[in-house]
């Protein structure tokens, strides 16, 4: 059964328990991020065609938010596979500075911003902003929502190429993390990057089961059942499992 919650945006009485999987909606504090920029629609998820679509213009993805992404020796099918164990560590970059103005951070699925400004998806889980940072642990999204990889890649992520899968029938989708106030009012969301001109974003990924995903020299990507991590630099249509150096947690308004 879904759950339905409108937020008003002024005379809030405080916080809403919303069950896990519940879709919502919730306005936001004037559309006013963390450093006081404008939000922007339009640039958030992947336009892959779900029951709600998400906006087509494709900037950066939101599945972001964990600590130290690093390499590990776990082969999958010839790829390599970091360590993720569906736990987020996020320490934000002058994360303490946010703290009088976050209050619980929500990792969503099937997450959109739409033209009022009004942040809609279902809860996966949540956790508190303390000491200039999160930590959530992520269940499984249920199957019902989960998209062809070979969809999310090319039609979502708009990957250019010869793809090969070493499982065709592979299900996926990834999972945003959203700064909220006190008073359940939408504030910003996070982005783990590398933050250079040809910026890499980290997205997080839940598979039903071991996939690689190969094209090329830049496209070497491996998921394993459950949760997953993987790279992407849009400006060279690459996409990895390992981390480059120099990966940060950001308010996404602390990067335009």
């Amino acid at each position: 059964m879904e759950t339905i919650i409108k937020m008003q945006r002024t005379g809030a009485n405080g916080s809403q328990q919303v069950a896990n999987h519940g879709l919502f909606s919730i306005g936001g504090r004037s559309n006013q991020l963390l450093n006081g920029g404008t939000h922007q629609v339009g640039h958030l998820g992947l336009s892959i065609g779900r029951t709600r679509r998400f906006a087509p213009t494709v900037l950066l993805m939101v599945a972001l938010i964990l600590g130290g992404c690093s390499k590990d020796d776990d082969d999958l099918n010839g790829g390599k596979n970091d360590s993720f164990n569906g736990t987020v560590n996020a320490k934000v970059e002058n994360g303490a500075s946010y703290e009088s103005q976050i209050s619980t951070v929500w990792a969503l699925y099937d997450a959109e911003i739409n033209s009022a400004g009004e942040l809609r998806g279902r809860i996966l889980s949540s956790g508190d902003y303390t000491n200039g940072g999160f930590t959530i642990t992520l269940p499984d999204i249920p199957s019902s929502f989960l998209v062809n990889v070979q969809t999310f890649f090319e039609s979502g992520m708009k990957i250019n190429g010869d793809l090969e899968y070493s499982e065709p029938d592979a299900q996926i989708l990834d999972a945003d993390f959203f700064a909220i106030s006190a008073d359940n009012e939408y504030l910003d969301y996070f982005v783990y990057t590398n933050a250079a001109a040809k910026r890499t974003t980290c997205l997080f990924i839940f598979a039903d089961s071991n996939v690689t995903v190969k094209g090329g020299k830049d496209i070497n990507v491996s998921l394993r059942k459950g949760w997953n991590r993987i790279f992407w630099t849009p400006a060279d249509n690459k996409v990895v499992s390992t981390a480059p150096s120099g990966m940060k947690w950001y308010p996404n308004s602390a990067l335009n």
